[in-house]
């Protein structure tokens, strides 16, 4: 791997593992959903990763800082679509049997698209994208599409690595977790959205 790359690795790696929208919504697809669930859910934020490496190359970063209006429309929807799903994730504590919750009932693609969803419009992304890919994105050296299919391969990788740990950890404490199921539907609709503040707030913040 190029000196750059390893650069780039390290930091998508540091990014990642700070708790933040992604993160939340694969322990909730984890422990509401079972292994169907964290598989989904692991799998659309990859999907969503490599969407942003592909929309930051190909220019759509440097559109949006030159339009920053664009940048905190996208932070707007971001944030009220995440407090929404968690909203619905809190909500569900009410009528939450030993067994099922919202979550749960949603099938693997709906768990899935609620993923890329969630990643596309993380702010955190978005501030990630603006900050790095300049330096990591030449017009003088590899082809784009070549340099894209390196972070894409780097961030999709790493996001899989990472996000399967963190839905492995949820998936050992299940059994514990379902017996204090509409507990634990307060809280992780609690944690998804004062990350989505949080995270829109810091994004913001930086512009």
């Amino acid at each position: 791997m190029a000196p750059d790359l390893w650069l780039y690795f390290l930091a998508v790696l540091a990014v990642i593992l700070l708790p933040g929208m992604d993160m939340a919504y694969v322990m909730a697809s984890s422990l509401s959903a079972g292994q169907a669930g964290a598989v989904s859910a692991v799998l659309g934020i990859a999907t969503g990763g490599a969407i942003h490496v592909i929309v930051g190359a190909t220019g759509m970063a440097a559109m949006m800082v030159l339009f920053p209006q664009f940048f905190r429309v996208m932070l707007v929807v971001g944030t009220v679509y995440l407090l929404w799903v968690g909203w619905g994730i809190f909500r569900s504590a009410n009528a939450a049997s030993p067994t099922q919750t919202e979550v749960e009932l949603m099938s693997g693609t709906t768990i899935y698209r609620r993923a890329v969803t969630t990643c596309l419009l993380n702010p955190k992304a978005y501030a990630f994208t603006f900050a790095l890919f300049p330096a990591f994105v030449r017009a003088d050296t590899r082809s784009l599409l070549a340099q894209t299919l390196a972070l894409c391969v780097i961030t999709v990788t790493t996001q899989i690595a990472v996000y399967s740990v963190v839905a492995a950890l949820a998936l050992r404490s299940r059994a514990f977790m379902q017996a204090r199921q509409g507990v634990m539907a307060r809280l992780m609709g609690s944690v998804l959205m004062v990350c989505a503040l949080l995270t829109a707030t810091q994004a913001w913040g930086s512009r």
